[in-house]
């Protein structure tokens, strides 16, 4: 069997305060309640997804981007752990453990987002109902936001690495 509890516990993980260890629970609240407040909404509000093929094609498209990407971070982690040893100093490697997380996590939530569209568009739907729609939304916006952590990891190790 496939476990994916461990994937989401070391993206959960980078959800914590770099000086004092200790979780964020504002990011918390941020990264996965802005994205069910969304969901909640648009099945309040009734809204439906439509164009499922081409969303389909663009979350496929975005997931072997995100593959490709854990392979170029395999090299930079290899590469910062040669530079700077294994230790808790080494901040490259730091970063490049957690953007793994990250980015392995937002690949999770893709490619759910994909099944679930693959389904649909297998189907023939061409929109999805109200509840598919806000779990759709939900798995959207949380990938933006993981999409936009793994911006903001990549700055801080470009920045990290001209120091």
């Amino acid at each position: 069997m496939i476990d994916l509890i461990p994937i989401v516990k070391d993206h959960f993980n980078t959800l914590r305060s770099h000086s004092t260890n200790r979780v964020m629970w504002s990011e918390v609240a941020f990264f996965y309640g802005t994205p069910v407040i969304l969901g909640g909404v648009s099945c309040t509000l009734g809204w439906k997804i439509g164009g499922v093929g081409n969303i389909l094609a663009s979350f496929a498209i975005l997931a072997g981007l995100l593959f490709n990407l854990l392979v170029l971070l395999f090299d930079v982690a290899a590469k910062a752990l040669q530079a700077g040893g294994p230790g808790s100093q080494n901040v490259r490697l730091k970063l490049a453990k957690q953007m793994q997380a990250n980015v392995t996590y937002a690949l999770l939530t893709a490619l759910a987002a994909a099944g679930i569209l693959g389904v649909a568009s297998g189907m023939g739907m061409e929109k999805v109902n109200r509840w598919l729609s806000g779990i759709l939304l939900i798995l959207f916006a949380h990938f933006t936001l993981t999409l936009l952590m793994i911006m903001r990891r990549i700055r801080s190790a470009f920045l990290n690495s001209l120091v």
